[in-house]
């Protein structure tokens, strides 16, 4: 998604929602993400579960965030974690933004 968009102004970030009490779970993230040399930033939340689970309204990850230019949330849609969306679906949402 990044390589076939980012020409056109998109940004993705990743945020991990894992417990930072559990410190596996956080390393696991961190080797996942350094594995793959992601060309995008990646951040881990560190408020209680609580706090971002009802200011972001998700029940579990990964949920996927689409902002508009303006910075307005215009798309939002949780995954199943095993299937995540569907890139065609996410592509068209994505392709009609960055030409607003």
């Amino acid at each position: 998604m990044h390589e076939k968009h980012a020409s056109k102004g998109l940004v993705i970030i990743t945020v991990s929602v894992d417990d930072p009490e559990k410190k596996e779970d956080i390393a696991e993230a961190n080797e996942f993400l350094r594995k793959r040399k992601l060309p995008f930033s990646s951040f881990h939340l560190t408020e209680a579960s609580e706090l971002w689970n009802k200011k972001l309204d998700f029940a579990c990850p990964p949920c996927y965030y689409i902002f508009d230019r303006q910075g307005k949330w215009a798309r939002f849609r949780g995954a199943d974690y095993k299937t995540g969306i569907p890139e065609e679906e996410m592509d068209k949402v994505i392709l009609r933004m960055l030409a607003e």
